[in-house]
């Protein structure tokens, strides 16, 4: 696909599907599951039910699935475990020119463009008081949920950092130093209520 000075939609139409007949692009092996996120996004799916259209593109016989085959898998396996899943779901119909610009659209839906910081995420649960504990279906795997230190007074005045934890690193030349800060400024984005300073001449 070329690239194009101008933006225009792709998307043809959203309407119900018989999702069991999908074809799809890619084989068994493209992709395969992350931890328990087989066991995760079937707890999503009976917790926040189908919210998410699948993508597709019809070839003029076969309806092929460009996003949406995990899904689509576990699906199946709620179905078979005598959970009622609607005959039709809704799908978002793509213009493909042909299979290999639908193969591309795979692998675009498939891609990551940002990911969630470790300060973000803290200050996100904060912000609208979620609860973890009651969303373990949920599958971040780049995080330690159950080490995140929420709802913890971040004021170093506060009752529980009056005598707050503290290490001190000695280095032989200020080069060492700084190259070290830089060290220091990603572990502040794993522990956002970490306080920390740097100067020189004390031991």
């Amino acid at each position: 696909m070329e690239n194009s000075n101008t933006i225009s939609s792709k998307v043809l139409k959203t309407e119900p599907i018989k999702w069991r007949e999908l074809s799809f692009v890619q084989d068994e092996n493209f992709k395969e599951w992350i931890g328990k996120g087989d066991e995760k996004l079937q707890q999503s799916l009976l917790k926040y039910q189908f919210i998410d259209p699948f993508k597709v593109w019809f070839d003029g016989v076969h309806i092929f699935c460009l996003d949406g085959k995990h899904r689509y898998l576990d699906l199946i396996n709620l179905l078979e475990s005598g959970v009622d899943v609607p005959e039709e779901l809704p799908a978002t119909f793509i213009d493909c020119r042909d299979m290999k610009e639908a193969a591309e659209l795979v692998l675009i839906y498939s891609s990551q463009y940002a990911k969630i910081t470790q300060r973000g995420l803290f200050q996100f649960v904060e912000k609208f008081q979620l609860n973890l504990d009651n969303m373990p279906e949920m599958n971040l795997p780049n995080f330690k949920l159950d080490e995140l230190p929420l709802n913890e007074p971040t004021d170093l005045t506060a009752p529980k950092l009056d005598n707050p934890p503290v290490i001190k690193i000695t280095f032989v030349n200020q080069r060492q130093m700084e190259l070290f800060e830089k060290h220091l400024q990603e572990i502040s984005e794993c522990y956002p209520d970490m306080k920390y300073s740097i100067s020189l001449g004390e031991l």
